[in-house]
């Protein structure tokens, strides 16, 4: 009985197993799969484990286990029924104590490897409002305010905060002010100095400084934000002696010409029209060119809407550009109608047309000789003559550039078979001309 081998009372009469764990040349555990989430304070679950592999030399029971780190560990048993490499999954047990990096070191038959598992703050607590106090000192509202023009994501405000008690919070500063309100939610997961941010909702209705206050928490504050008034930009200038001078591209060279806004205005149905007029040579002259007018973000031509192609002068006005609208946006002129006589064979015919007009490009950069242009609008202008009920075929268009607060910069005609800019035949017709 002295001489008896010792039974083991955690194994039971089961033979231990004989292998080792596999290890790469860092000493760590080779192919270790941790799974699970680790958060301080927070008890470890089932789905807490870490697979490792083993090399089974001999069957039998085993145990494995890591050392206890930051007051958790792994541990499996059980018996190896199979030799040859193996994974065995070991569960965590304990509760992580901090945050950080935890090495653990794993044991079994005499052969050691290392495994590394990362533990996180828990997650904001839910439920419960936290309790704060404001300080609007410094702050100052983030983005561009334009009276008339809805807010954007980018318009917010940050906040300074303190935290007493943690929880959900909700901040705003309502009602409007000029049509603006700025407003946030969200949960503080600590206490002590935060900052919040609101975002800014609405469309300012005026230009001026207004004040608003932030309400929230156990505690308010005020912080002013400046709107200003629209900027207006000008694709088409019409205060007296705005003044352009074109090249225009003949079928005989190349003739320059002044066009210039005049002081004198014509009232036609209710609306002034700024008159420009043009000359060829100083010496012979100017001559009116046309009739323009400006409501908001549309401009408008009045006069022959024939352009001289009709035997009469059929008088009215269209937009010719709009200022405020994307690319591919069209839209057209009422129709007109009238005679039109054939100079090659003298048939006349009644011919109902209108312009069709669309932006094909928008914000554009544009170069005309050796000056560049930003800003540029491109208006596609097309003189359409109807064939059909729903039909109209295009006769003739231009390609208008029109660059911010320069005006007409260039202008092509262009044939509506090829879609090329073509010369300028001078005769007896009105002079369509390029810049």
């Amino acid at each position: 009985m002295a001489c008896q081998k010792e039974t083991s009372f955690e194994q039971g009469n089961s033979t231990a197993s004989v292998g080792s764990l596999s290890v790469d040349a860092s000493g760590n555990c080779l192919g270790a799969v941790v799974s699970g989430t680790y958060m301080k304070d927070t008890a470890i679950k089932a789905s807490n484990y870490v697979d490792v592999s083993v090399k089974v030399d001999t069957v039998g029971t085993y145990i494995i286990s890591s050392d206890t780190v930051n007051g958790y560990y792994f541990k499996a048993t059980g018996t190896f029924g199979a030799t040859g490499t193996q994974t065995v999954r070991l569960v965590g047990g304990g509760k992580p104590l901090v945050i950080g990096t935890n090495i653990f070191r794993v044991t079994y038959n005499g052969t050691v490897c290392d495994f590394t598992v990362t533990v996180t703050a828990p997650p904001p607590p839910t439920g419960g409002t936290a309790a704060f106090t404001f300080n609007c000192t410094g702050a100052t509202p983030v983005g561009t305010y334009v009276a008339g023009t809805a807010l954007t994501a980018a318009n917010t405000i940050t906040l300074n905060v303190t935290v007493t008690t943690v929880g959900t919070w909700s901040v705003t500063t309502a009602p409007a002010v000029n049509g603006i309100t700025f407003s946030g939610s969200g949960t503080f997961a600590a206490t002590g100095a935060q900052t919040i941010i609101l975002a800014g909702s609405g469309t300012p209705t005026a230009a001026g400084t207004n004040t608003f206050t932030v309400t929230g928490g156990t505690s308010a504050c005020t912080f002013q934000c400046t709107t200003t008034a629209v900027a207006i930009s000008d694709y088409f200038p019409l205060t007296t002696n705005s003044n352009w001078s074109y090249d225009e591209i003949t079928s005989t060279g190349v003739d320059t010409f002044l066009s210039k806004v005049i002081p004198q205005t014509l009232v036609s149905g209710g609306n002034t029209y700024h008159i420009i007029l043009y000359s060829f040579d100083a010496a012979q002259g100017f001559d009116t060119l046309g009739y323009y007018r400006r409501s908001g973000p549309n401009y408008y031509e009045w006069g022959d809407m024939s352009y001289g192609g009709l035997d009469n002068p059929v008088r009215g006005e269209f937009i010719f550009l709009k200022d405020d609208q994307p690319a591919n946006t069209k839209w057209t002129s009422t129709t007109f109608s009238g005679p039109a006589t054939d100079p090659n064979t003298g048939v006349t015919s009644n011919f109902t047309l209108r312009w069709e007009m669309t932006i094909v490009q928008k914000d554009v950069n544009l170069t005309v000789g050796s000056t560049n242009y930003t800003n540029v609008i491109q208006v596609k202008q097309e003189l359409q003559l109807q064939t059909g009920p729903t039909i109209w075929t295009p006769l003739i268009y231009y390609q208008n550039y029109f660059a911010r607060d320069k005006g007409l910069v260039k202008q092509e005609r262009v044939d509506v078979y090829t879609g090329t800019p073509v010369v300028i035949w001078t005769d007896n017709v009105k002079r369509l001309v390029i810049y």
